[in-house]
């Protein structure tokens, strides 16, 4: 009866991993349980009370910090054959709730995106909206010193003053693919980073 409870407390604490696997395929998160169970069962060496099946389990740590490095490393290992910025992006939106630093990763991932995207759609648009797409500064009118810039396609023209006119087509066609390289470069190091992490604390 005792070795039955044991079972029972580690269904228990399995079920709580799986709550947090959500980052992972239904395949990978199946292959995931089978493998602490397994590493569980034997570390107890079949003898199953639940005194042996508590001590195996905290060995392992809590369901959340287990689930973090099992989800971790799988993305991560998905570097070896994938390393397009769209699958990058992709691996840090995984990866983003599961420790401060993938939150970080995915916040600066969205701005330098974000910020390349703006430069190049400006550049693009500027021969065929030329008053409309740019790169304006606009005072608020009561302190020369307080200024504001904006940069983009406005639906119409913008009240500010252009500072770049036909110089926005290669500058930002430069800037934006240079921050799309180094924003990508950042996301294939953070993953990384994470990646040894997870290997140091499994």
């Amino acid at each position: 009866m005792s070795n039955d409870a044991g079972l029972a407390h580690l269904d228990c604490y399995l079920d709580q991993v799986h709550r947090h696997l959500g980052g992972l395929p239904d395949a990978e998160v199946r292959e995931t349980l089978a493998e602490l169970r397994s590493h569980v069962l034997d570390k107890v060496g079949g003898d199953t009370t639940p005194a042996r099946i508590e001590a195996a389990i905290a060995e392992l740590g809590s369901p959340r910090e287990v689930a973090r490095v099992n989800v971790t490393e799988r993305v991560v290992a998905g570097l070896e054959t994938h390393r397009s910025p769209l699958w990058v992006l992709h691996a840090i939106v995984r990866l983003a709730g599961l420790s401060a630093y993938g939150l970080f990763a995915f916040l600066v991932s969205v701005l330098g995106y974000g910020s390349a995207a703006a430069f190049l759609a400006t550049a693009a648009v500027k021969p065929f909206a030329w008053r409309q797409a740019g790169l304006w500064v606009q005072s608020d009118g009561r302190n020369s010193y307080v200024a504001s810039l904006a940069l983009g396609v406005m639906d119409r023209p913008h009240a500010g003053r252009e500072l770049l006119g036909v110089w926005i087509i290669p500058i930002g066609l430069g800037l934006g693919l240079l921050l799309g390289w180094l924003t990508w470069r950042f996301g294939l190091f953070s993953l990384r980073l994470m990646g040894r992490r997870a290997r140091r604390d499994r």
